[in-house]
């Protein structure tokens, strides 16, 4: 098998619905179907984030659009934003989720690949992330691609309870 990513396409919002949902409960999160699906597809139209998906293809096989939103057995969603420190513009890589089943196909290592690609292609300085302090495996995925653990800078977080 290999990994296709693709930007998601309308064909493909259930499948990745079903996986923003199991990502959101890892957080101890639960949302219905119908405001996770409000929530990708709005970001994702209004150009507030990029949302890509990672497909597995049997070897050989060329990605076919009559397939959109079969085999979808990851996603990422980036926020583009803005760096006043460098003047430029920096991404925030905030979600990445693949089905546990696909875990060890390379899709995670994909998605992460092709965000920093496309980061880069347009114009960003830097993809920042944050994972949870136990999640090891991502951890090793991030720093196995270049991403540096900060050390200079303490993180906080304001809940404004809307």
């Amino acid at each position: 098998m290999s990994v296709d990513v693709r930007a998601a396409t309308d064909d493909d919002v259930d499948a990745v619905v079903d996986l923003f949902r199991q990502y959101l409960r890892f957080y101890d999160q639960e949302v219905p179907d119908a405001e996770a699906r409000a929530y990708l597809t709005a970001r994702r139209d209004a150009g507030d984030s990029v949302l890509l998906v990672a497909v597995l293809e049997p070897e050989g096989s060329e990605p076919e659009a009559s397939a959109a939103g079969r085999g979808v057995v990851g996603f990422a969603q980036s926020y583009p934003t803005w760096s006043s420190v460098s003047l430029s513009q920096s991404w925030v890589l905030n979600d990445l989720f693949v089905s546990p089943a696909a875990r060890g196909t390379g899709a995670g290592r994909a998605l992460v690949q092709d965000t920093c690609r496309r980061a880069k292609d347009a114009g960003a300085v830097r993809v920042s992330l944050a994972t949870a302090w136990d999640n090891v495996a991502a951890q090793g995925l991030y720093e196995s691609e270049g991403f540096v653990r900060e050390e200079h800078f303490h993180r906080y977080a304001y809940v404004t309870g809307a």
